[in-house]
């Protein structure tokens, strides 16, 4: 069965032929030109990906992605024309999958599209044996997709989850960069280490007494990163 792909954006042209070319490329597509359909759009056909603009006349796309992200875990890729370098901060910690930044080429969204579904498919893959993932005072329930440190439930990002079980399940050991972007985001992503640093710091905000000097998820300088239990 084609996978389902929903692309939201106020550009009716753009949309038409992003919409012709997915199609085309083996992809059932929908669209919509404003949050409000999209988020109608998203609760009666639910997509496999979403492709969303960030600048939609009715509400942002940073906001929208936290809509999005209270009832599902669907990946999204933004497409934005704004400054990226302001934009990926917010939209990483917030867990979009990825940017698109316009104007980009047809070769460029197919294959970061299937980057995306791929990487999807892997990490909601069912865990074998997949019991808890206790490192001290912090416990993972990857079935339930929670996480509670000293007893206090914690929300995370999927993306920031994602980097935290891989931390835990290897607690006490150094992490490199490249590891990390490896296991949690894919190899296609290797050279790219703003991406870790963001997702770092925005975990040591969520699990850090004192975020600036940690405690828990521990800065080994040249090597890595490393969850204290």
């Amino acid at each position: 069965m084609p996978k389902h792909l929903l692309l939201i954006d106020d550009d009716a042209l753009l949309v038409r032929s992003l919409a012709y070319i997915l199609e085309q490329a083996g992809y059932r597509t929908s669209t919509a030109n404003n949050a409000q359909e999209g988020l109608a759009s998203i609760e009666r056909d639910p997509p496999d990906l979403i492709l969303l603009d960030i600048g939609l006349p009715d509400m942002d796309g940073l906001s929208m992605l936290r809509r999005i992200q209270k009832e599902r875990d669907t990946p999204v890729i933004f497409l934005t024309a704004r400054r990226r370098e302001l934009d990926e901060v917010l939209g990483l910690e917030l867990g979009a999958e990825d940017y698109i930044t316009k104007p980009f080429s047809e070769d460029i969204l197919l294959t970061r599209i299937k980057i995306v579904l791929r990487r999807s498919e892997r990490l909601n893959a069912p865990s074998p044996a997949g019991a808890q993932i206790v490192a001290g005072d912090l416990v993972i329930d990857p079935a339930a997709h929670t996480v509670t440190c000293a007893g206090r439930l914690v929300e995370l990002a999927p993306k920031a989850f994602d980097l935290l079980r891989v931390l835990a399940l290897n607690s006490g050991q150094v992490m490199s960069v490249n590891d990390l972007l490896e296991q949690v985001w894919g190899v296609e992503y290797i050279g790219e280490p703003q991406v870790v640093y963001v997702h770092i710091r925005w975990l040591r905000e969520k699990l850090e007494d004192f975020p600036s000097q940690p405690q828990r998820i521990l800065t080994v300088h040249g090597v890595g990163y490393k969850l204290v239990a």
